[in-house]
């Protein structure tokens, strides 16, 4: 099966054995861990979807809007 994302999901952080060792020698709690992963998520900018890269690669070609009008 072939992942389609590089990046660990917070639980999928959370749950990763080789990161709950690097956290129990740095004397960091799970909890805090959570919190600080979430915090960072919630600040960060949403990755833009497949289609959405596909309309701002076409517009770039034709030199049309990237936002497509329907109306």
């Amino acid at each position: 099966m072939r992942k389609t994302r590089d990046d660990l999901t917070i639980s999928e952080a959370l749950r990763d054995p080789l990161i709950a060792m690097v956290l129990r020698a740095d004397g960091v709690k799970l909890e805090d861990f959570k919190q600080l992963l979430e915090a960072a998520a919630g600040k960060r900018e949403p990755r833009p979807t497949p289609v959405g890269k596909m309309i701002v690669a076409l517009a770039s070609r034709t030199n049309l809007p990237a936002m497509p009008c329907f109306g």
